[in-house]
């Protein structure tokens, strides 16, 4: 399968692409950063948010992956215009292209945020998929809003897009700890009550985005994508063990 990576050069999409590649998927970043890393990729520079770009992208892919977040300030926040244009237009640009280009699988790079971090931390809910997005943050609100397009998006073009909702993406290296380039090290993220919550690996967030891509009934669907302690914390990831076949391994 050739998968179109979109904002495949980023921290995200670092993450997926060697995974992807050594399924043996051919793997096309569109993103305006040349792709570092080992790994062969084809590189189509250009942004998701410029229509002629995207439709050269996504000439001859079967599948899009979409993992653009937008930069980040030095204060690790996201600045609220670009995330906008980031996680809603481009993901709607992405997505009609993908439809008019007759590319029928999408994957979404959501994330957990969906869901506020106040009055109790979002470390503290009881979540599945059935629990309603309501986070109002800057952050929250565009991946709500990104998933909202994207379930339009299946609809109005028949494509199956399937939205990973994942939590605290790291490397294997700094696994079970939170590493982010900003990180002077890497963060331990924990319970009120103390317990250590491990991230989600690298290996275990690219095997969810590869059954994801082998997800062919159409329409949209929503995955919580989070690491596991083995203690059967608040989060299930029970709807993706049962549609998607998987669950985290590294524990």
């Amino acid at each position: 399968m050739r998968v179109l990576i979109v904002g495949g050069s980023g921290y995200v999409g670092s993450l997926i692409v060697p995974g992807l590649a050594e399924a043996g998927h051919l793997v096309r970043v569109l993103d305006p950063v040349e792709p570092a890393g080992d790994v062969a990729v084809e590189w189509a520079c250009g942004s998701a948010l410029d229509p002629a770009a995207l439709s050269s992208a996504l000439a001859g892919v079967d599948a899009v992956v979409f993992t653009a977040l937008g930069p980040r300030g030095a204060d690790g926040d996201f600045d609220v215009r670009s995330s906008y244009e980031t996680n809603v237009a481009a993901v709607h640009l992405t997505l009609a292209a993908a439809g008019a280009a007759r590319v029928r699988r999408a994957v979404l790079i959501s994330s957990i945020s969906v869901f506020a971090n106040v009055p109790t931390p979002v470390t503290d809910r009881l979540l599945d998929e059935r629990s309603v997005p309501d986070s109002a943050d800057a952050y929250g609100l565009v991946k709500r809003l990104a998933e909202t397009v994207a379930e339009a998006a299946a609809a109005v073009h028949q494509l199956t897009v399937s939205a990973l909702r994942i939590a605290w993406p790291t490397t294997e290296a700094a696994w079970p700890l939170w590493a982010l380039p900003i990180f002077d090290s890497p963060a331990e993220i924990r319970c009120l009550d103390g317990t250590l919550l491990p991230s989600l690996a690298a290996s275990d967030l690219a095997s969810a985005v590869l059954a994801a891509l082998d997800r062919s009934d159409p329409g949209f669907e929503a995955f919580h994508i989070v690491g596991d302690d083995g203690s059967g914390r608040c989060w299930s990831t029970a709807k993706a063990r049962d549609l998607l076949g998987w669950q985290p391994r590294r524990r």
